[in-house]
């Protein structure tokens, strides 16, 4: 894939987000860099970051926000869900503390646990990674 082809997918899960958004949050690492570029086309000036980290078969969210995000409408993004499980913590995490939360990915793979809100393509759900 090259960068024009990556940008061009983001722009076009950018197009699907109709609902309001006042905060982006990536998952670090691969939701960072679709993360800054939505966050430009959709013109929201807050990001914060959150870290999901894998302990003896769970994970955990290990960063904290610690500004009030009660209410806050939040667009939280990855590139690729392959479980799904990282979304699914700092998701929880985000839905502890009071924010609605609505997920956006580019990909997923068939075995992930978690649809997001905001597929990259309207037509077929988000692209399917087949399992290798």
């Amino acid at each position: 894939m090259t960068w024009s082809e990556f940008e061009k997918e983001i722009e076009n899960l950018a197009t699907l987000i109709s609902s309001p958004v006042d905060i982006i949050v990536p998952v670090v690492r691969g939701g960072l860099i679709p993360g800054r570029i939505l966050a430009s086309k959709l013109h929201i000036k807050t990001m914060y970051a959150l870290t999901v980290v894998k302990l003896d078969d769970q994970r955990h969210v290990v960063t904290e926000i610690t500004q009030d995000i009660t209410d806050k409408n939040i667009l939280l993004i990855e590139d690729m869900l392959e479980t799904g499980m990282s979304m699914l913590v700092a998701k929880e995490y985000l839905e502890k503390k009071g924010a609605h939360v609505l997920t956006a990915c580019l990909y997923t793979r068939p075995r992930s646990k978690i649809f997001p809100a905001f597929p990259h393509s309207s037509s077929h759900g988000t692209r399917k990674i087949s399992e290798s």
